[in-house]
């Protein structure tokens, strides 16, 4: 078995919908995607473009098994990227507190689907606190 990086940012984060499928992953750290824009989509979750602006995340070690089963979760089919509503692409990611890069699968919009959709864009790249804000409106 092998084991990748992933970076997260939406429902797959601790505490959120999704986190199941990442119990038995290791936490890395925190990190930073730069070169991207969050977007939380009016379906009531988050997507990813590539563009100015950042993203605050988790990392974290999965193995293959986990990371299929998160590939078909996400929509993403590897054989048939032009279908997919998300692509897996490898990105550097900024590990915070210690400042490293590391090279890390993340979940992007396929920008086919992406233009299609309604959305507002996450002005601060953190979409735990985003969420937590509109939950308080």
């Amino acid at each position: 078995m092998y084991y990748e990086l992933l970076f997260v940012y939406g429902t797959l984060m601790s505490g959120l919908s999704a986190h199941a499928f990442l119990l038995d992953s290791e936490f890395v750290a925190h990190g930073i995607l730069y070169g991207a824009k969050l977007l939380h989509l009016d379906e009531g979750y988050p997507g990813v473009v590539e563009g100015e602006g950042r993203v605050f995340g988790e990392v974290y070690r999965v193995d293959s098994l986990t990371l299929s089963a998160i590939d078909f979760f996400e929509e993403f089919y590897e054989n048939f990227p032009e279908k997919s509503f998300y692509i897996r692409v490898k990105k550097p990611v900024r590990l915070i507190p210690f400042g490293d890069f590391v090279d890390a699968w993340v979940y992007l919009l396929n920008p086919t689907v992406a233009g299609k959709l309604s959305f507002t864009e996450v002005p601060f790249g953190n979409w735990k606190e985003f969420v937590k804000k509109l939950i308080k409106l």
